[in-house]
């Protein structure tokens, strides 16, 4: 995960993310660049000590901050908050709206520090903000496939060109599932380490159909078809049936797909004619469910009956 070479404004956190913020000190100054994916709490830097203090990520004052300081005699909060916020600190977040403004304002207005205040508690804002971060600051690539929500299981749908993986994503749209990319996906990881996707702008919500071009799926299916993003659980990959290959009739194959370094399951469905590929799909989310939930294949099954025989 870079940390040198990337950066983010204030203000694009802002704008990008659903802080609640209701009021910022200091706002000529949301220009300043944060330059780590993770936010931090102060902590011991309020008393003095600055070892560990990144000046260039985003400090979070939460209950605990506030009622340290305010617990000082007003020349010793003077002091403190002037050790901290001469460093240059990027940025600073108060949550739960609380009052500062006789508390801090007054000794940090001639910093180049912007202060927010937002609604939302603490532990809620700090997962906000990391969301966003990591989104920003994660190695990301490209894939070509649909990305959809399907039964709560982010599906990743690949296969060649003409296979048929946009006509089958939308008849999953049309039974109820959600659509998140159609033909390019981008992926990150999150803050647990899991790949994420999510659609690339100028292509967000339409889906490319043959026959009928390309259509808005929100204006069709309306804006529930349509999700924003999605942890990436399971691959499927479509390939035009062979008769010469040996596919898995038995269940007894494990197969990973490596995305961002990490193995994600995968199937592998032929494509014949008479072959209805949404109802497969979701027949094999529905089979992954079930693994995941500790069933038994077949082999499995079978092996357990004779050892009991």
């Amino acid at each position: 995960m870079s940390k040198n070479n990337q950066r983010i404004e204030i203000k694009q956190i802002i704008s990008q993310g659903n802080l609640q913020v209701t009021h910022i000190y200091n706002k000529k100054w949301i220009s300043n660049q944060v330059k780590h994916p993770r936010t931090q709490k102060p902590g011991l830097a309020l008393a003095g000590y600055f070892k560990y203090l990144g000046i260039d990520r985003i400090q979070i004052f939460g209950k605990t901050e506030i009622g340290y300081l305010s617990q000082l005699n007003q020349e010793e909060r003077k002091k403190r908050l002037k050790n901290f916020f001469s460093l240059k600190i990027a940025g600073v977040f108060v949550s739960e709206n609380q009052d500062i403004k006789e508390l801090i304002i007054p000794n940090i207005l001639k910093y180049k520090t912007p202060i927010l205040i937002s609604k939302l508690r603490t532990s809620l804002l700090v997962s906000r903000i990391s969301a966003l971060l990591y989104h920003h600051f994660s190695k990301k690539i490209r894939v070509n496939g649909v990305l959809m929500d399907i039964m709560g299981i982010g599906t990743l749908i690949i296969g060649d060109s003409g296979i048929g993986k946009s006509e089958t994503a939308l008849e999953l749209v049309n039974q109820g599932n959600q659509l998140i990319s159609d033909d390019l996906i981008e992926f990150y990881l999150n803050s647990n380490d899991e790949p994420v996707g999510r659609s690339i702008d100028r292509i967000k919500k339409w889906i490319e159909v043959r026959g009928l071009g390309i259509i808005n799926i929100v204006d069709i299916y309306g804006v529930g078809a349509l999700m924003n993003e999605k942890k990436l659980d399971l691959v499927i990959d479509l390939e035009k049936w062979s008769p010469n290959k040996k596919y898995d009739r038995l269940g007894e194959e494990t197969q990973y797909n490596k995305i961002l370094g990490k193995d994600i399951p995968m199937f592998t469905l032929p494509v014949a004619p008479g072959r209805n590929l949404a109802t497969l799909i979701e027949v094999a989310v529905k089979f992954f469910i079930s693994r995941k939930n500790g069933s038994q294949s077949f082999i499995e099954h079978i092996h357990k009956r004779n050892n009991k025989e």
